[in-house]
């Protein structure tokens, strides 16, 4: 059964754009892109998905729930851009459902996670000590303060339990049937391949055989959004 998900709105546009987050971050997440968005002529909604932000906690964690918590805010989007994890949910929605948004935008999605148990070492690594502003800035010393500051809140509403979760009951975690079903206009933005990119050059090839997919890359890290975000609004406007 879908869960009713927290959202933020910014502007009240003429187009749509839903914005979905990766793991163990949220919605708050999107302060710099929501409001950008909106300045273009957007209704900007952003959601909290399950387990993350201020959405209800759940022991299921497939991808299917994610989904179905999401196909439930709506549907005919102008524009889905997922992150991440939200970048997986996204493609799944739109392959299952082409009428659910006209064009998506996946910030380094997480199309195929090889190594779970490796996966779940490196996010839950954040939840070790206290979990700070002031820290996560010391590792991330990049990212803008207020980057930090929602990343912490994020973490500290989330919990290590949802990344063991949402990666123990998606085993194995391989998308690469939704994405050749892709039937939108569809961006993949991959990272750095020496900063960990989940889309390495060769795969966002692969995966942009489907004439619907367009690959490009942006060289920041992961979480590009936060730290190249000039590069990275400026494909994403570029893409829109």
């Amino acid at each position: 059964m879908a869960l009713e998900l927290n959202t933020i709105t910014w502007g009240d546009g003429p187009r749509s754009m839903l914005l979905l987050h990766g793991i163990t971050s949220d919605a708050a997440g999107w302060w710099r892109l929501g409001p950008a968005a909106a300045e273009l002529g957007f209704t900007v909604v952003a959601a909290d998905l399950r387990g993350h932000g201020h959405s209800p906690k759940s022991d299921d964690h497939h991808l299917e729930a994610y989904v179905a918590d999401v196909l439930a805010l709506g549907d005919s989007w102008d524009v889905v851009l997922g992150h991440s994890m939200g970048g997986a949910v996204a493609t799944i929605a739109s392959a299952g459902e082409p009428t659910w948004t006209r064009q998506l935008i996946l910030e380094d999605p997480a199309i195929v996670i090889p190594n779970l148990p490796l996966a779940i070492a490196w996010l839950q690594d954040d939840f070790k000590g206290d979990i700070t502003a002031d820290r996560l800035a010391a590792k991330s010393p990049e990212w803008p303060r207020q980057d930090a500051e929602t990343k912490a809140e994020a973490l500290q509403r989330c919990g290590p339990e949802v990344v063991e979760l949402a990666f123990t009951q998606n085993d194995p975690w391989d998308l690469r049937q939704q994405v050749a079903a892709l039937q939108v206009p569809t961006t993949v933005i991959g990272a750095d391949p020496d900063k960990g990119s989940m889309i390495p050059t060769w795969f966002g090839n692969e995966l942009a055989t489907n004439p619907a997919v367009t690959f490009v890359q942006v060289m920041g890290s992961h979480s590009m959004h936060r730290d190249r975000w000039d590069d990275f609004w400026t494909t994403v406007t570029a893409a829109l």
